[in-house]
């Protein structure tokens, strides 16, 4: 380039105004460093820089020209993964001794053009690293006559022959998709801001719908929703569907923000009324209440292979004749994968023992006359557990003690099982001869206490049951059944334990299963292990066991641990068990072994606290569950339809969160001695 550059030239190429580059040039009014930056960068590329910078340079603040430059080019409107990218990549590629000069274009203007014969057509230009846009006609005629190296990022230009590094897009949009069906969802949209730059995105969505039996509805599929006008008009849209969608899978960071200024807006609860996942991962998702599920990229990694590959081409300088060749004859194309994040965002949709979708408390909720009328109807109850003297038994009936106390609803007696279905089958025919209303019950054994269940329905109660339904009855015998969401408990489990073992790398998983003919247990153990062996490949489920009473753990955990004396992390279906398994690894010495498991008890809380085995805890919320049992007995007797299932979702327990967690699920402070080693 012949001609001196001007003033406007370096404000083209920088992407500011003119007052910006003078303010830079002449420091006489504050810019920010970003900005800064860019211009220098641009300045730093000129063969013919303008006077007055020329002046400057005389005058001891010159921008020498000698240093060799890769350019880094993204559309107008920057991604999440292209930010992150390109610091790593200047972080790198400075290490090496190579300035990036980061440049935006779009397809309607002159920049590339203008780039191309700027910055890309003298020596100190000596790579080209593109995040490339579909279809993009004027993009690729630029890439064909450039002569620097060029590396593609996270898509190719199939004309173009250069290396690539792609993070792995299909599969990402397929893990994400997949998560959300193994968790019960069926109805899933997708919503993306174009209509063809994230088609492995879109493809990988309508694998896993196709590989779990689900047909694909176009419907559910809202493409080059670009603004948020457009996105607010999709919500409307399918929120009409009569089968409406529970979770919504974002494509990319463009529809992420319209869509939380939507559920804002609209008071759309997440992840209640809607889960949402985005395909592309940014720095505030984990900040954001819910946190979002997000497909991770692997930045770090995606920025050094660039850069690595990048830079080889250019150190064994690709010349033919001494003419800069930017094209490969055998391109390097690296794909990488993705994580699935996952975060509060996502909810699983419970299921109850005979395929019932779980209904929420909130459509056992009366009316203040329906409460009135309650209160006026002299009723009783009994309640039947199977064994208490744990905090779970004792917010059960705390709960529903509270509530029946608010309706004027006589609790006549609370028998204990321990454990022994003979005993609670003697136990539930002795309340049925007191008459009550309703009887409240967990069955110790779905099979051996039948007989005693069947007497409860063929009599005046109404039967409200907890957790599980013992052997021969269908809904419509009972009023409902009552318990945590089991797939979201055993999955959140599942999660805290895959996330430690991931981040300390610790390789096999060991599972302390409940061997029982169980619905509930059964189906958290069954999430827990799916969910380890999806999401987390790297880990291995190397050997199970099965106890059909806590006094069994222990040995339980021994033959296990002899069995598999690699393992690194045990999952226990829940507390009472765990800290049995925790005395077991104690006694052998193995205290390298981490623990996940259910039920925040004072016992599990401790251990955390003092850091000790027990790592992630699943945590019912067993005093709403028990409000939930009274409310729906109350509504039984108020003649109205209950849902045959009532799931409450977990919450998720980890040594940072407990204190918090504690109050919340027990209505008070957490115990001194807790508080203490926290502080510490």
């Amino acid at each position: 380039m012949n001609d001196m550059a001007t003033i406007k030239d370096i404000a083209k190429m920088a992407g500011v105004s003119v007052t910006t580059v003078s303010h830079v040039v002449n420091k006489t009014r504050y810019v920010s460093p970003e900005l800064v930056k860019r211009v220098e960068d641009v300045i730093r590329t000129m063969d013919n820089p303008p006077n007055f910078v020329l002046r400057k340079e005389k005058n001891g603040s010159a921008l020498t020209t000698k240093m060799k430059y890769v350019v880094f080019l993204t559309g107008e409107e920057k991604t999440p993964l292209q930010n992150q990218v390109e610091k790593y990549i200047r972080r790198y590629i400075g290490e090496k001794g190579y300035t990036l000069v980061s440049l935006c274009y779009d397809e309607e203007s002159e920049k590339l053009e203008l780039y191309s014969q700027t910055l890309l057509s003298v020596e100190n230009a000596v790579g080209l690293i593109v995040f490339p846009v579909k279809e993009s006609e004027r993009l690729e005629k630029i890439l064909r006559i450039v002569k620097v190296p060029i590396l593609f990022i996270n898509d190719v230009i199939e004309s173009i022959h250069a290396d690539a590094v792609i993070s792995d897009d299909y599969n990402g949009a397929y893990r994400a998709t997949n998560y959300l069906i193994k968790g019960g969802h069926e109805n899933i949209v997708i919503l993306s801001s174009s209509e063809n730059d994230y088609v492995e995105r879109i493809e990988g969505y309508k694998k896993a719908l196709q590989d779990n039996g689900i047909k694909e509805e176009s419907e559910y599929i809202f493409l080059g929703k670009e603004t948020k006008q457009e996105v607010y008009e999709a919500i409307k849209t399918f929120q009409k569907y009569d089968n409406k969608p529970t979770a919504l899978i974002l494509s990319d960071y463009k529809v992420v923000v319209s869509v939380l200024k939507y559920f804002d807006e609209y008071n759309i609860a997440c992840p209640k009324d809607l889960s949402i996942i985005s395909c592309d991962d940014f720095e505030w998702a984990k900040l954001h209440s819910p946190a979002i599920t997000t497909v991770e990229p692997k930045v770090k990694e995606i920025a050094e292979r660039a850069s690595s590959i990048l830079l080889k081409r250019v150190q064994k300088n690709l010349f033919e004749n001494n003419t800069k060749m930017s094209l490969v004859t055998v391109p390097e194309i690296i794909v990488l994968p993705t994580m699935l994040h996952v975060r509060d965002s996502t909810r699983g949709i419970g299921r109850g023992p005979f395929g019932e979708k779980a209904a929420s408390i909130e459509s056992l909720y009366l009316t203040d006359d329906e409460r009135k009328k309650v209160q006026t109807g002299n009723y009783t109850a009994a309640i039947s557990f199977h064994y208490t003297g744990t905090a779970w038994s004792r917010l059960h009936e705390k709960g529903i003690k509270d509530e029946f106390n608010s309706l004027g609803i006589s609790l006549l007696a609370v028998t204990d099982a321990h454990f022994d279905p003979v005993m609670q089958s003697k136990q539930l025919e002795s309340l049925v001869t007191l008459e009550p209303d309703v009887i409240i019950s967990i069955p110790t054994d779905p099979t051996r206490t039948a007989d005693a269940y069947k007497k409860i329905i063929q009599s005046k109660s109404r039967l409200v049951l907890i957790t599980n339904v013992p052997d021969g009855l269908k809904p419509g015998d009972y009023v409902t059944c009552i318990s945590v969401n089991e797939h979201s408990y055993g999955r959140s489990i599942g999660h805290g334990l895959g996330e430690y073992m991931r981040q300390f790398n610790k390789t096999n998983v060991g599972m302390i299963n409940y061997g029982m003919d169980f619905y509930a247990t059964n189906q958290r153990d069954n999430a827990a292990e799916q969910i380890i062996l999806e999401e987390y490949p790297e880990l291995v489920v190397c050997g199970k066991v099965s106890f059909d009473n806590e006094e069994q753990v222990k040995e339980k955990t021994v033959e296990l641990m002899n069995a598999h004396p690699d393992i690194g992390g045990i999952y226990v279906s829940w507390g009472g068990p765990a800290m049995s398994a925790v005395e077991a690894l104690l006694e052998m010495g193995r205290t390298d072994v981490v623990l996940a498991t259910g039920d925040l008890e004072f016992d599990l809380a401790l251990n955390m606290a003092k850091g000790g085995m027990v790592k992630a805890i699943g945590a019912q919320r067993p005093y709403e569950q028990g409000q939930a049992m009274a409310l729906a007995a109350a509504n039984s007797l108020l003649g109205k339809e209950v849902p045959s299932f009532v799931g409450l979702e977990p919450l998720y327990v980890t040594r940072e969160n407990i204190l918090k967690t504690w109050k919340i699920i027990f209505k008070e402070m957490p115990p001194r001695e807790l508080i203490d080693f926290l502080e510490v």
